[in-house]
């Protein structure tokens, strides 16, 4: 007997994204692109936005933020792998 256990779960639409934070976690420059890593705080979770030249590229969400950080920081480090560098913080901040 075969049963057909399929579920669809049913998400709302959202009109527009209430941000209650953002903070650009690294900006890493390589040959050709410079890639910015921003970190984005909502009421129901967190994303992580990859920004390359200005266009994003992906954005993940994630429920909490430690879960988007070491997901930051295994991308940052695979980047780094492959010759992309930090940009070094300006005094003071």
């Amino acid at each position: 007997m075969t049963h057909n256990s399929r579920t669809e779960i049913q998400v709302p639409a959202r009109d527009r994204i209430d941000e209650d934070g953002r903070q650009t976690l690294a900006l890493l420059h390589g040959s050709r692109q410079t890639v910015n890593m921003v970190l984005v705080a909502l009421t129901d979770g967190v994303e992580l936005e990859i920004w390359a030249d200005g266009t994003l590229r992906r954005r993940s969400r994630f429920l909490r933020d430690t879960e988007a950080r070491k997901y930051f920081e295994r991308l940052a480090a695979r980047l780094e792998r492959r010759g992309y560098r930090k940009e070094k913080e300006a005094a003071g901040r």
